[in-house]
Order: structure tokens, then C-alpha cells, then sequence
């Protein structure tokens, strides 16, 4: 059990009115026909104004059809304060606002024997209008009421009883256990269950006197609350059979929970006894905590059969001084006072370990952990060096400890033989399969089973192959063999090309037939280690080297201007081919031989020839050629008619002569000037005089290069003298 110093959050209940909050009713058989009856009844004693004690306390009976008979009365007895406590802890600072008084009525009364039996009950209101899992809690009273039973069913019976009242407060997120069984004086079963309440009496009615006739309303629980789950969040649950009750709410608040005790004799109910109470839930603040730290959560835990010796570590908090007490009867040495003390157990068994922390104010925690404590048992082998597979045969050794009396056992895997072996140290253990192979030794001694799983290595028996790319071989042809023997430990070879020409110790070697012909090709592998082999491969007409042509053309011409970009393409193979292609470095290609092509643009050029042979092998040459950009027609925008000689005329240049014609204007637009001849010129004379100096306009029409369409170009000449 945890002891626990905490601080509150509590609720206010001064200022209000005191409510009644829960209570029980049972009975004994006095034999005669008397009963005597005992109906305890709580409410919180906060204030004096409210729900007080009645006095006198009416209980109202019913037979079994319901029909009301008489109504008794039992003087009030006064009161007691219940103690407010998280069970007994003398840790706790109990909150000074919350109180509960409990009243015990007890009276005698004569009950004759009934074939229906008899129902007594007692209403009251209200309950307390903070209560969190109540619906309107304010207008729900409380219905308590107890059956006794017909006579045929049971003669002179008493009720269970409840010994325990559990504790008023409860801490959010904290677990309670606690014994909520009852007694039952004729020795009858009971059947504990988690149940709704009653509820009775309303704000009109708060004292019903008689009560109302059975049977009675359950109460409304709120949102998310129900009879097997009263606190929304959290847990709670009651053992049906020894009335253990275990609670974990979650939310602070107040609660009601309805437990009841049903009473079997030979398998049929014949009583029940139910408890309506309210719980307090708080938010609770740890100060002081004892922790043994769980042995499979030990930072030295390796598995329950490590031996006798346990480090203990401790997650306590908030005390000072620590008393651990290691469970073994009989002894009182079995202690310490450190924080996390070792301790070497005498022999295996299964020991109750407690810790008690404590401050120096004298409060202190308490708790237990279960030990399972067994002798050191642990299971390792190394593994074999590796074998070959032929004529293998393995020797294996048990290793780790153990006491006398562990038993071992091996397991090789489905390729073993023998598959499995109980010596602590099997030999000749042959395997038919080599690579990886999984081994486990296992050792059991009473309880303890340790075992441990590595994995030896088989090497393979080397195998030898190789292989070509699968492709046209033509002359000189740059041969990749690939080298496909396999081995567990490196391979070493040698090669032999056929040719005559020097061999190769590389794996994947690269060879070049420059002569056409069929070649044997040869590997040699050896190994020195693992599984020894030297092995020999010879493949016969492996590679056969064909003929390959050689590409040869011509371009005429070599240079032309783009107007006249036509260039002529020449086969000149000397080599019989089947076919050729002239591809012209635009993209453009063509089969045929000559073949004349012109190219759309200008630039610099580099065809080249592809040709095949009848084995299928090619060539490809290349030549360069250039077509130059030309400006069709060249306009000076100047020229000096003063007699010297230079730039006397106006004179435009075309690129070759074409159909022509030139006008000049003066700026007034009137034509000064006109030309059809492609070397006509302009003097700068009009009308037989000399133009004036300024700026002309000239406008040029010809058929242009490339089309032969006509063409028309404008601009202006300056005249200067």
C-alpha cells in the first residue's frame, strides 16, 4: 500500500445547506417473530441548517404485493463524525470542510410470517446539488429500503451487512483497494455487484411519511455516467465473490456509488443489501512515495536465472531514511537501511521484498515487490570455424554456467545429422547444406530455461562459368567476358583469348579482336582457402569476329554561299557494302548515291557516311563543310560628287545581278532619279545641274536569291560636296 503526503484541492462546501449522502438498511432475525431492524444513514454536517437527522425516523412496510401496512418509528440515537481519511494515512493534511456524521436507528418490532414476505423502506431528500455524475442532483433524494424474505424460502433470516465504511476521500489518477465485504449471520452466499441507487422524496415532498409503495425509481445518472462506471473517467470494478473493491477516477468531484450484497441460500436470492455513498474526489499532490523498482525493469536484468545475487533500485521520493526487509521467514538479518542495497539470497524461491521510506516528521510509505530468485543459469557456445561441405564435420561446445542437474539440448536445423543433441558437448555433426546455417543450445535446470541462437558457415563447393554479350562482333571488337564462377572465398583467375595474344588475371576481363576469325576462349580458376578447387573451362568457338567495312565519301564543293548552298554526296567505299546513308549534320539524311542536297541554312556542317556490310558491321566518316551567310544588296548612306575620284556616285551592290530598279527622291517627293540597270549609279546630278546638299530617299525593287520574288528596300543617302 502507498502512504501518501498530499496537498488539496478541495471543494467549498461552507455556506450550504447539509444534504443527506447515502446510507444502508438491514436486518436480524431475533427469532419469535422479532426482527431487529438497523438503518444507518449519513449526511454531511457542515452546516445545521438543511437535511437534519429525522427524529423520530419513519420506515414504511410493505407486503409482498406492494400493499402498505403500518408505518414504525425509530427515535434518532444522535450522531457521530466519520473519520476522514485515505486509509488511516498519517501522512494526509485532511481538509478542515468536509465532514460526515453517521446515525445508527436500531429498533425491535414483531413481523409475523408471510407467504409474500415483506419490503421495508425509507425515503428522504435531497442530495447535495454539487454532486458531479447526477442528473438534477438537487431534486434526487434517496430510497432505501431491505427484503426479508417468505418463510418458505427462508425461516428467521438476517441480512448481509457491510463491515467497512470506505474512505471519504479519494485522490484523481491514485488506485483504491479496499475491502468492501459483508457478514451474513446465517452463513448464506453473497454476490457482490456494482448497482444504481434509489432514488425518493423530491423539493415538494423531501419526507414522504408513508413512503410511497415499491418499486422505486432508479436515479438519473448525468452525461457519461452509469451504474459500472459512476465516475465518467477512471475505473472501477468490485471482485463478485470476496467484495473487493477497486477504484481509479480520474476527474475531481463528488460522487455517487451504489454496492450491493445479494444474499443466496441454494441458488436463490432471497436478500439484498445496498449501499448508496458518495465519494469525494481530489486533485492529490505527492510528497513522499515508496517504489521498488519491478525485477524485469532492473538496469542489471538479464532474466529471472542470473543467480542469487539482486541489485535493488530504488524509485522513492521525499523520504530519508529507507528500511528494506528482502522476505525471507525465519530470519531478521535479511535487512538494510540503503538507498538501493545488494543482496545475495540463500537459495532460489520466489521472496516478498517490502520497502518502508519515512521523514524525519515521522511519516512514512510502504510497499511490496515480488522477487522470483532462481540459480544462475546461462546458455553461450561459440561457433565453429567455417568448413567446406565436403566431408564436414562439426564439434560444438556448451559453454556459459549452471548448476548440477541442468539438462542441455541442441538444435542443428533440418540439413543436420543427427537434427538435435542432448550433450552438453555433441561432435561430428554433418550438414548438407552449405551457407548460413542456425544453431541453438538451450539448458534447462527446474525452472529456468536459458538459451542462446548463433549461426556457423558452410562454404559451397566453387563452380566455374563464364559468358560473352550475345551481339554482333565486328573487327576490332572490344570483347567484356563476364565471369560467372561462384565461391565463398575469393577466386583467382586466368584467361586465354584464343588469339594468340597475351592472357588476363582479372575477374571480368576486356579483350580486343582486331582480326576477323573464330576464337576459343579458356578460364582457369583456383582457390586457397575455404573449399579448395582449381578448375579449368574451355568454350570452343566462343567468339567469332566478322569483317567491317570502311567508310569513304566525298562532298563537292566543300564551301558555298547560302543563295547557292547545293553540295553533291559521293560514295566512294572501296569495300563491297550492301548499303550506305549520307547524313547531313541537320538531322536530314538519305540512302541514295550521288545525291545532292541543299542545305535551308547557313553554317558550318559535318556529314557523315554510315555503310554496312553483309555480316551486318558498319563504318561512319565524317567530313566538314560550310555554308556562308550573304547580304543580298549592300546601300551606302552617303557619297561626295566634288570630282576626286572617291565615293563620286551613289551606287548600291547586289549580291549578283537580278531584275533591278532604283528611284531617288528629293524631300518634296519628286523623283530625281531613276535606274533598271543592276549597276546603274547616281551621279548627284538632276536635270543636267548639281543636287543640292541634304538627304535623298531611295527606294530599291528587285527579285530577290532564293525565290525570285521581288523584293522592296527603302532608305536615305545624305549628298555632302
Amino acid at each position: 500500500m502507498r502512504l501518501l503526503l498530499i496537498s488539496f484541492i478541495f471543494f467549498n462546501l461552507t455556506g450550504f445547506a447539509s444534504h443527506i449522502v447515502g446510507g444502508e438498511m438491514y436486518y436480524d432475525c431475533l427469532g419469535g417473530n422479532q426482527y431487529r431492524i438497523t438503518l444507518k444513514l449519513y449526511r454531511d454536517c457542515l452546516s445545521i441548517e438543511g437535511a437534519a437527522f429525522d427524529d423520530p425516523l419513519p420506515i414504511t412496510i410493505f407486503d409482498g404485493n406492494n400493499a402498505n401496512l403500518e408505518v414504525f418509528y425509530i427515535n434518532y440515537p444522535g450522531s457521530t463524525n466519520l473519520e476522514v481519511s485515505f486509509n488511516s494515512n498519517p501522512c494526509v493534511s485532511i481538509p478542515n470542510d468536509i465532514c460526515v456524521e453517521e446515525a445508527i436507528y436500531t429498533k425491535i418490532i414483531a413481523l409475523e410470517g408471510s407467504i409474500t414476505g415483506y419490503t421495508l423502506a425509507y425515503q428522504r431528500c435531497c442530495r447535495g446539488p454539487n454532486i458531479s455524475n447526477l442528473d438534477a442532483p438537487e431534486e434526487q433524494g434517496l430510497t432505501i429500503t431491505v427484503t426479508i424474505p417468505t418463510a418458505a424460502s427462508a425461516v428467521c433470516n438476517s441480512s448481509p451487512r457491510f463491515t467497512n465504511y470506505p474512505s471519504l476521500l479519494l485522490c484523481a489518477n491514485q488506485e483504491l483497494i479496499f475491502d468492501h465485504s459483508a457478514t451474513e449471520p446465517d452463513g448464506d452466499e453473497i454476490v457482490y455487484e456494482l448497482c444504481a441507487p434509489n432514488q425518493g422524496g423530491d423539493s415538494n415532498s423531501p419526507a414522504p411519511n408513508p413512503v410511497p409503495s415499491p418499486p422505486y425509481d432508479l436515479i438519473d445518472w448525468g452525461t457519461g455516467a452509469s451504474t459500472i462506471n459512476p465516475f465518467v473517467l477512471g475505473t472501477i470494478s468490485i471482485n463478485s465473490t470476496t467484495g473487493l473493491l477497486s477504484i481509479t477516477p480520474e476527474l475531481q468531484g463528488l460522487y455517487v456509488v451504489g454496492i450491493c450484497a445479494k444474499e443466496y441460500r441454494n441458488g436463490v436470492l432471497i436478500s439484498t443489501t445496498v449501499r448508496d455513498f458518495l465519494f469525494t474526489v481530489m486533485n492529490c499532490e505527492i510528497d513522499l512515495a515508496a517504489e521498488i523498482t519491478q525485477q524485469a525493469e532492473l538496469q542489471t536484468f538479464v532474466s529471472f536465472c542470473q543467480g542469487l545475487t539482486i541489485d535493488f533500485e530504488n524509485e522513492s521520493f521525499g523520504g530519508t531514511s529507507w528500511h528494506w526487509d528482502f522476505g525471507i521467514d525465519g530470519i531478521n538479518s535479511d535487512v538494510s537501511t540503503e538507498f538501493s542495497p545488494s543482496y545475495t539470497y540463500p537459495s532460489a524461491g520466489t521472496y516478498t521484498v517490502e520497502l518502508i521510506v519515512s521523514q524525519s516528521a515521522g511519516c512514512s510509505d510502504t510497499t511490496t515487490q515480488t522477487f522470483e530468485i532462481n540459480e544462475e543459469l546461462s546458455a553461450e557456445f561459440t561457433p565453429p570455424d567455417p568448413q567446406c561441405i565436403t566431408n564436414n564435420s562439426f564439434d560444438f561446445i556448451g559453454e556459459g554456467i549452471h548448476p548440477v542437474g541442468t539438462t542441455f539440448g541442441w538444435e542443428f536445423g533440418q540439413f543436420a545429422n543427427p537434427l538435435t543433441s542432448a550433450d552438453n558437448n555433441p561432435s561430428n555433426i554433418v550438414f548438407s547444406n552449405s551457407g548460413y546455417i542456425y544453431i541453438t543450445f538451450t539448458k534447462n535446470y527446474e525452472t529456468c530455461i536459458e538459451s542462446v541462437t548463433d549461426k556457423i558457415f558452410i562454404y559451397k563447393e566453387p563452380t566455374i562459368a563464364f559468358a560473352v554479350k550475345d551481339e554482333l562482333k565486328c573487327a576490332p571488337y572490344n570483347s567484356h567476358l563476364i565471369n560467372q564462377s561462384q565461391a565463398d572465398t575469393p577466386i583467382y583467375s586466368e584467361w586465354s583469348f584464343g588469339d594468340g595474344s597475351s592472357t588476363s588475371t582479372d575477374t571480368h576481363p576486356y579483350h580486343i579482336y582486331d582480326t576477323p576469325g573464330v576464337y576459343d576462349v579458356s578460364l582457369n580458376i583456383f582457390t586457397d582457402s575455404g573449399c579448395i578447387a582449381n578448375l579449368s573451362l574451355l568454350r570452343p568457338n566462343l567468339i567469332e569476329i566478322f569483317p567491317s567495312p570502311v567508310s569513304n565519301f566525298s562532298v563537292s564543293p566543300l564551301v558555298q554561299d547560302e543563295f547557292e548552298a547545293h553540295f553533291t554526296f559521293t560514295d566512294e567505299t572501296t569495300v563491297d557494302v550492301v548499303k550506305q546513308w549520307f547524313y547531313f549534320g541537320n538531322g536530314a539524311f538519305t540512302p541514295f548515291d550521288p545525291y545532292t542536297y541543299t542545305y535551308p541554312e547557313p553554317g558550318v556542317y559535318h556529314p557523315f557516311q554510315i555503310v554496312e556490310n553483309q555480316y551486318g558491321c558498319r563504318d561512319k566518316s565524317y567530313l566538314t563543310i560550310k555554308v556562308n551567310p550573304v547580304i543580298p544588296i549592300l546601300v551606302p548612306n552617303a557619297f561626295t560628287p566634288d570630282g576626286d575620284f572617291f565615293n563620286n556616285t551613289f551606287k548600291p551592290v547586289l549580291y549578283k545581278p537580278r531584275k533591278y530598279q532604283m528611284y531617288i527622291y528629293n524631300s518634296w517627293g519628286d523623283l530625281i532619279y531613276f535606274s533598271n540597270d543592276a549597276y546603274g549609279e547616281w551621279d548627284g546630278n538632276y536635270m543636267g545641274k548639281f543636287a543640292p546638299e541634304g538627304v535623298y530617299i531611295w527606294r530599291i525593287i528587285y527579285n530577290d536569291f532564293k525565290y525570285n520574288l521581288p523584293q522592296e528596300v527603302k532608305g536615305h543617302v545624305t549628298l555632302l560636296r
